[in-house]
């Protein structure tokens, strides 16, 4: 059954800066910024790490060096992805998940332009699935924190914890809507 949310907050933790890396985790939870509850149904999965490889997709050496630097919890992550489900169940699940629960067509919202929305995506491309939003449904939620950088971002959880980072975020992407929202009255 489907909500009155279109907007999902995305976050991955990845093996590299650019498209074509491998993820270790797909977090991501459905916001709006018009219902009393701003949070919807939520989403995390961690990923199995060979099937990215054979998914043909790289692993950046100084991405590993600094996931070698975070703390214990963020890279509580590589134990989980150890016994996770491949790439390919893991994106699956996703774009049904998306379907399930989305109000008409998605729009996916990442931390950059350059990054969560572009990985994502060429990870679908590597698996040969097709993506679960629209060819002009990504969003970027840090050119929306550019335009109220008076609005802080209050981080919960752990961070570097894909679901915890996109609940975080999609608070922030909420306080920042309504903020502008309210200038513009």
């Amino acid at each position: 059954m489907a909500t009155e949310y279109n907007r999902i907050m995305v976050d991955l933790e990845t093996y590299g800066t650019r498209p074509g890396c491998g993820i270790l985790s797909v977090g991501a939870v459905f916001f709006s910024a018009s219902l009393p509850e701003w949070r919807g149904p939520h989403f995390y999965a961690p990923v199995h790490r060979e099937s990215c490889k054979i998914a043909g997709l790289h692993e950046d050496p100084s991405t590993l060096a600094w996931w070698e630097a975070q703390g214990s919890k963020a890279r509580g992550v590589w134990e989980e992805i150890k016994t996770a489900p491949n790439l390919s169940e893991v994106l699956k699940s996703f774009a049904t998940w998306v379907r399930t629960h989305s109000a008409g067509e998605a729009q996916v919202w990442g931390n950059g332009a350059d990054f969560d929305n572009p990985i994502l995506s060429a990870c679908y491309t590597a698996t040969g699935l097709p993506q679960p939003w629209g060819p002009y449904n990504g969003r970027c939620y840090r050119t929306l924190k550019a335009l109220a950088p008076a609005v802080k971002l209050v981080r919960t959880g752990t961070h570097h914890n894909a679901l915890d980072d996109a609940v975080s975020q999609a608070e922030h992407a909420v306080r920042i809507l309504k903020h502008l929202k309210g200038a513009v009255a």
